[in-house]
């Protein structure tokens, strides 16, 4: 092979792996970023359970200290 084409080969995988490596650098971060999310959403969902369960406990709280109040 001519010193030409060798060098042109050399350019075109340097090139490849300037452009692939940011690109597999994003797809990690972008899944990262996929998985915090889904535990963010299922930690609000959970507090959001415990939230009406404790809303709940304090209307019912409510009502028998209102019967108290009306003895």
């Amino acid at each position: 092979m001519e010193d030409n084409t060798i060098i042109l080969i050399l350019g075109f995988i340097v090139t490849l792996i300037s452009v692939v490596t940011p690109i597999i650098k994003l797809n990690s971060s972008i899944t990262k970023l996929n998985v915090t999310m889904d535990n963010v959403n299922n930690s609000l969902s959970e507090n959001k359970k415990t939230v009406k369960e404790h809303g709940e406990q304090l209307q019912e709280h409510e009502i028998r200290i209102d019967r108290l109040e009306h003895k």
